[in-house]
């Protein structure tokens, strides 16, 4: 997989290895913190699995806000085992998250699956795993058998879907930031409020929200949160414990 010439090559030994052990269906989020992302269950964007199309999230927030299995990505570098049923029981029953979560598995027949995070460059949190819809599969065994070997797979797949992201990232270590910006995205990353910036710096709040949402901008990421964790990746900030 990892001399792959593509990321459609690269897609015919992921589902090989998804067959072997007993999830024929793999499936790829490459990015749970994006509003725009893309994300593949077995083809089901295109005839062959791993032609990862564009998909518009019609949310404010991201995706992983709503998905439990990206809110566990986000917290976790080990890949983990899950049963749809387990998940529903173990969330809150309000959270809308969940509903979600339900009806999609539904439609999809999916009762199950084992899931391997990815971090990425520029704070990205992607998954690649390997679904179940047969409820007779020990998603439990098949992890704790072949955990390394997934681990190792999804990461040099997802690998290939990094390389191949439209979105220029790689031009992001170019992106200049004014003093200013810096300053404001440092007291982002300690958790200051606009109110509290404008009072740091002297300036108002509607000052310090345009700092912030200058730098937001010119990162090319989604909210002050994410701007703050990529300024510091890049070292143009210094990481606040």
């Amino acid at each position: 997989m990892g001399n792959a010439a593509s990321l459609a090559d690269a897609a015919l030994p992921l589902k090989a290895i998804g067959v072997a052990i007993g999830l024929s269906q793999p499936g790829v989020v490459e990015d749970f913190t994006a509003k725009h992302w893309r994300v593949s269950i077995n083809g089901g964007f295109g005839e062959l699995f791993g032609q990862l199309a564009p998909r518009t999230n019609p949310e404010s927030e991201p995706v992983d806000q709503r998905c439990p299995i990206g809110r566990a990505c986000r917290v976790s570098v080990d890949p983990f085992a899950w049963r749809v049923a387990r998940v529903l029981e173990s969330g809150f029953p309000w959270d809308p998250g969940l509903d979600v979560f339900s009806r999609r598995t539904a439609e999809k027949g999916i009762v199950g699956g084992v899931t391997v995070p990815v971090h990425l460059p520029m704070s990205r949190v992607g998954a690649v795993g390997w679904l179940a819809i047969d409820h007779d599969v020990d998603v439990d065994q098949i992890l704790a058998t072949y955990s390394n070997e997934l681990r190792l797979a999804a990461h040099l797949f997802m690998g290939h879907v990094y390389r191949e992201r439209p979105d220029a990232m790689v031009l992001l270590p170019h992106v200049s930031l004014s003093e200013r910006e810096l300053e404001c995205l440092t007291w982002v990353a300690m958790g200051k409020t606009d109110a509290d910036i404008a009072e740091l710096i002297g300036r108002s709040p509607s000052t310090a929200r345009f700092h912030v949402e200058s730098a937001v901008s010119k990162l090319g990421v989604n909210n002050r949160t994410r701007a703050a964790a990529v300024a510091s990746q890049m070292g143009m900030i210094r990481a606040v414990a």
